[in-house]
């Protein structure tokens, strides 16, 4: 799970070239450490919430599947 590092490389341009900023070796790479670690945070919540919302699913599903079996149940008798 990496960012394209186009990205992370346009940011740094922009901040060395751009702004007139030279970043040291340590900088450059905590730049693209920080960037890459609030990305797998991003998945990482996007996957959850994508699973979270996928049990809700079943268990409306479960749920609409036993009241319509009581509901046939109940018109059998």
């Amino acid at each position: 799970m990496k960012i394209p590092s186009e990205f992370t490389n346009h940011l740094i341009h922009c901040i060395q070239e751009e702004h007139g900023i030279q970043l040291s070796n340590k900088a450059i790479m905590d730049i693209k450490n920080t960037i890459n670690g609030a990305y797998q945070v991003a998945v990482k919540g996007a996957i959850q919430k994508q699973k979270a919302a996928e049990n809700r699913y079943y268990e409306q599903k479960n749920m609409y599947e036993m009241l319509i079996d009581k509901i046939g149940g109940a018109l059998k008798h």
